[in-house]
């Protein structure tokens, strides 16, 4: 990389992702990285003290998840970070930084984008826990903190959010691809087996349909007894661990690795590799069903099959290259079935296509980023 003194300040700022985040790191400041036009500064969750890289400086946002302090003192660090790198572009990773960052805008002459990652207001609906008035009052400080008109970039990580978000102008699409290339494979046809490998990995939620996959693969486990199912990922809400875990307690087939904490990617990605089908027992409900899940972009660059809850979006997807298989998940009557027609099936008869790809969007985000700061 370039003398420092020659390269532009970027800060990419999270609260509760991880400084390794695999969006905001792996793929937003690799990306800039490569260019050798950037010093990069990334500001998130980190339990322990960030280890610094010579090309990246890492600040930690919070260090307990689920302090509510915590939280709130990561703006104070957000504000601490802004001052001390004095970026000339800032790209927040969350909405929470948006009133800071917008504040500070015109006195630090920096660029804002804003890496719409979700949304936030209907991502409320897929919290059980939160009361009408609790949804009520975070959804409008949301619509406060995104109403802001000094954001220069909105970048939105899925295709849906153009209609669902029709204000946040102007805007590019940077999905959520994989980071890496394209696993060469022979199709896979299952052999009759006693047993097979299932994993179920990511954020772990009820609306994510993670009890109705555990209790499917427990019938299915009555027909295949070998076999197994590893759960890998961050439990977000805190009673719902415990659930995961008194529904699994009695099986000993049934491996987890899971806890309040975001889990590292390659935690998630050693997962899948080990399981021959990777599940998405997702509910179809609004929030969720158009959206394209990180996994299905995972599982297809890496030649995992994939057994989904039944989405036209998600099965268009996957049908050039027979990437997966869809099930019914609220359908305890026809789940055997299902799985004996899915084990008969061919995946992977012809590769995934590089569109799966995060390096199919690089260029794109490299040039709109040059173009915003010339």
């Amino acid at each position: 990389m370039n003398s420092k003194a020659n390269t532009i300040p970027v800060l990419i700022a999270s609260t509760l992702k991880p400084i390794q985040d695999v969006r905001a790191y792996e793929k937003l400041a690799l990306s800039l990285g490569e260019t050798n036009k950037y010093s990069l500064n990334i500001i998130g969750f980190s339990s322990k003290k960030p280890q610094q890289k010579e090309e990246i400086r890492f600040f930690s946002s919070m260090s307990h998840f689920q302090s509510t302090w915590d939280r709130l003192l990561a703006q104070w660090r957000f504000c601490k970070v802004l001052f001390s790198v004095r970026p000339k572009l800032v790209i927040s990773c969350t909405y929470e930084y948006l009133p800071i960052a917008s504040f500070f805008k015109a006195i630090l002459g920096y660029r804002l984008v804003y890496d719409v990652q979700e949304n936030y207001k209907k991502n409320l609906d897929l919290n059980p826990n939160l009361s009408s008035k609790k949804k009520e009052k975070l959804s409008k400080i949301i619509g406060w903190a995104e109403s802001t008109s000094k954001v220069d970039l909105f970048i939105l990580a899925e295709k849906c959010y153009k209609k669902e978000m029709p204000e946040k102008k102007p805007f590019m699409i940077l999905e959520n691809k994989f980071q890496g290339e394209i696993k060469r494979i022979d199709p896979i046809q299952f052999q009759k087996a006693s047993g097979y490998a299932f994993s179920i990995t990511g954020t772990l939620t009820p609306e994510f349909g993670i009890e109705e996959g555990i209790t499917w693969f427990i019938e299915i486990q009555k027909s295949f007894p070998q076999s197994k199912l590893k759960i890998c990922g961050h439990v977000p809400i805190k009673d719902f661990q415990e659930r995961i875990e008194k529904l699994v307690q009695d099986n000993p087939r049934i491996y987890l690795s899971i806890g309040p904490s975001p889990v590292p990617h390659s935690e998630i990605l050693k997962t899948l590799q080990n399981s021959e089908f990777s599940m998405l027992p997702y509910r179809v409900i609004p929030g969720i069903q158009e959206k394209m899940p990180t996994k299905l972009f995972e599982c297809a660059a890496l030649g995992i099959p994939v057994l989904i809850t039944k989405n036209p979006i998600w099965e268009r997807f996957l049908e050039p290259f027979e990437g997966g298989f869809s099930v019914d998940f609220s359908k305890p009557e026809s789940w055997l079935l299902d799985f004996k027609l899915a084990l008969c099936k061919t995946y992977f008869s012809t590769p995934a296509p590089e569109s799966v790809l995060w390096k199919s969007e690089k260029a794109h985000f490299q040039r709109a980023i040059q173009e915003l700061l010339s």
